[in-house]
């Protein structure tokens, strides 16, 4: 059979339309996206960004469904695996490490599941924090005395199933030192919560000890120093850089005033928070997400100090296991800072 010029025509357009991808589509456009956020608790800092992302995407491309999905890192990344939520902007070093083995709480491997979008901020600080009246009581002046003389303690730490503060906290300051945390809490409880309730636990009395995280400076610990006095437990900066390292997070210069307690430069543990995509999410919708915050890029940056030095540049830095998802590569490709 032959085809006149028309139906020749016709099969070219045909074969162009079947052969262009997903990734060849316009994504300028202003046609709404449709997604939800998961991983963090109902109230506090992942929440305040979140709806403030939020808000500009939908002005970004009106008509669009964002919707915030509380919960827990852990469960964030298990939902987005399973097609159940669309983002996490809560991807931290551990609980990308143990999706990615199967290990507790997950009981598979959720590799090739979930994708890298970017780095949300590198400015989650570890404060690690003690009554001035149980320092003076037992001698307390570093982790490395607490090593050496095992006092107990009343510990306040965050939720199991957060690893990030977990894990990459307590768990990694006490492993390097060489802390038994059983036999520093024995005959006491544990309080777990969030870091604003370790914080209500600080300033009422019932922990003499605080490890979680937060960002630097934090309102409520200037504001609980007024009332009670507070000391830094110290770490050598060579402990702390190891404590680190364990799960690829830096260390943070915690500078002499900071707050009325620091009385010398300290040092301590800062992590990152990624947002990750289901790998269900389309490229189109990861593609806008980072698009409307770059093109608005001033505005995201007075969201949260966490923040204020967003760019293009520094977001699309993949310190993670995963690879990155489509729709976030073409636009750091578009942009010219990925290759």
């Amino acid at each position: 059979m032959t085809f006149g010029g028309l139906g020749r025509v016709a099969l070219a357009a045909a074969i162009a339309t079947l052969s262009a991808s997903p990734a060849d589509a316009d994504f300028n456009d202003k046609k709404p996206i449709n997604y939800t956020v998961d991983g963090a608790t109902a109230t506090g800092y992942f929440k305040v960004v979140a709806e403030a992302i939020n808000g500009i995407i939908r002005e970004a491309f009106p008509g669009s469904a964002a919707t915030y999905k509380p919960g827990s890192p852990a469960g964030g990344i298990l939902n987005i695996s399973r097609g159940q939520s669309s983002f996490s902007f809560t991807g931290g070093a551990p609980e990308i490490a143990y999706a990615l083995e199967g290990k507790a709480p997950f009981t598979e491997s959720l590799e090739g599941k979930f994708k890298f979008v970017m780095m949300l901020h590198n400015g989650l600080v570890v404060h690690s924090l003690m009554t001035k009246e149980w320092a003076d009581r037992n001698g307390i002046k570093s982790f490395a005395d607490i090593a050496a003389k095992k006092p107990i303690m009343r510990l306040h730490v965050n939720q199991i199933a957060n690893l990030q503060s977990t894990l990459g906290m307590y768990v990694t300051l006490f492993d390097t030192y060489g802390i038994n945390v059983d036999e520093v809490t024995k005959g006491t409880t544990i309080f777990r919560s969030n870091s604003s309730g370790g914080m209500d636990a600080l300033r009422d009395g019932k922990i003499d000890v605080f490890i979680n995280g937060g960002f630097l400076p934090t309102a409520e610990i200037t504001d609980i120093a007024r009332a009670r006095s507070l000391l830094w437990i110290s770490g050598e900066p060579d402990k702390i850089k190891a404590a680190a390292g364990r799960w690829g997070y830096d260390t943070v210069p915690v500078p002499k005033d900071i707050y009325s307690f620091v009385t010398k430069d300290e040092v301590t543990i800062t992590q990152w928070n990624a947002i990750l995509a289901g790998a269900h999410v389309s490229d189109e919708t990861v593609y806008k997400f980072i698009k409307a915050m770059a093109d608005n890029r001033d505005r995201v940056r007075t969201i949260h100090p966490s923040i204020a030095h967003f760019s293009v540049e520094a977001v699309s830095r993949n310190p993670t296991q995963v690879p990155y998802h489509p729709g976030a590569e073409r636009f750091y490709r578009e942009a010219g800072v990925l290759r």
